[in-house]
């Protein structure tokens, strides 16, 4: 038979290497997904062929709370809204406070850097000073929040996919002395300055230059100080993220696990067919422990401590093939 392609057939190639459909494999099928999933995990982790390197981008936003009214004039860039609890003017005591960066008519958002005090939420009620100019101060006068977005600046951290696994490195706009816009570029200027030397002459010393200004680069900025943990789902920069700039991208060097939802050839993998099989055994040994010196009709009786130790074996050789054949070295081996 044709290898697996999806996780239905790597089930049955699994079992059928144990001797299924000829001898009753005592497994529930509950018990074989789990033991698949278990022995999938263990080969993101460790395989060279589980992970792929990618670069994740998140966009730099601000903050911003939603309205299911919103008129043009009730409120002005630069001001300050307050959230209150209900829709009372009793109720003077305000919740959470932003400065007002930017509004949106058309999608009735008024957005913000991140709040001044306290956190905004949904369903609450939003005034300010030129709202209450424009409408007055009466009870049942306050604009209800309907939707709520926390954007980088009040976040301080990324949100990044599940199939993420690692981050090593990030790239951010403003980390970088040799970046900029035009003629504020350093590689521009120099090639500009140089560039009759760069056609002529050798490259070593536009190699050279090149080099003493990534230098420069780590002396005077420095690299960004990341925190990541895989349950979390969470980037975490050390840094000042108010010098970011709203609409620009900060770039994440990480490495994501390969899906065989969608990849499809992982199933075929043969170190992945054999781990699989040998926890699949493992848990039909563990299973026939249950009735050790039961006996049955002709004699026979079973013998899952057998069956349950060849499967440890097995398991304990695949790992060690797994760690001296198909894992990548630790850093500070390579070298």
């Amino acid at each position: 038979m044709a290898q697996p392609t999806s996780k239905t057939q790597f089930k049955e190639f699994c079992l059928r290497k144990l001797g299924k459909p000829v001898i009753e494999i005592n497994v529930d099928n509950d018990q074989v997904d789990d033991r698949i999933d278990e022995a999938l995990s263990y080969y993101q982790d460790y395989h060279f062929d589980g992970v792929e390197k990618t670069y994740f981008k998140h966009q730099v936003t601000n903050s911003f709370v939603e309205f299911s009214v919103l008129e043009e004039g009730d409120f002005v860039v630069g001001e300050i809204i307050s959230e209150y609890a209900d829709n009372t003017t009793a109720d003077a005591t305000a919740t959470a406070t932003a400065t007002i960066v930017a509004i949106d008519i058309t999608s009735k958002r008024v957005f913000f850097k991140k709040p001044i005090t306290g956190v905004f939420s949904q369903a609450t009620y939003v005034a300010s000073p030129t709202f209450s100019t424009k409408h007055g101060a009466a009870a049942n006068n306050r604009r209800q929040i309907s939707a709520i977005h926390q954007g980088t600046f009040e976040l301080e951290y990324m949100s990044v996919p599940e199939n993420i696994i690692g981050a090593i490195n990030v790239f951010t706009p403003e980390s970088n002395v040799s970046m900029g816009n035009g003629i504020f570029n350093a590689k521009y200027q120099y090639v500009l300055h140089n560039l009759h030397d760069i056609n002529m002459g050798s490259l070593v010393t536009f190699q050279m230059s090149m080099q003493h200004l990534q230098l420069m680069e780590e002396l005077l900025v420095g690299a960004v100080p990341l925190r990541f943990n895989r349950h979390t789902d969470r980037i975490m920069l050390d840094m000042d993220w108010n010098s970011l700039t709203v609409g620009t991208y900060i770039v994440v060097e990480a490495y994501s696990v390969v899906d065989p939802t969608t990849y499809s050839d992982v199933w075929k993998d043969r170190w992945l067919q054999n781990y699989a099989t040998a926890k699949i055994k493992y848990q039909w040994g563990s299973n026939l422990t249950k009735f050790n010196g039961m006996t049955l009709p002709g004699g026979v009786q079973f013998n899952g401590e057998q069956i349950l130790s060849d499967a440890r074996e097995e398991i304990l050789r695949l790992e060690e093939e797994m760690s001296n054949s198909y894992s990548l070295p630790s850093v500070d081996m390579i070298g």
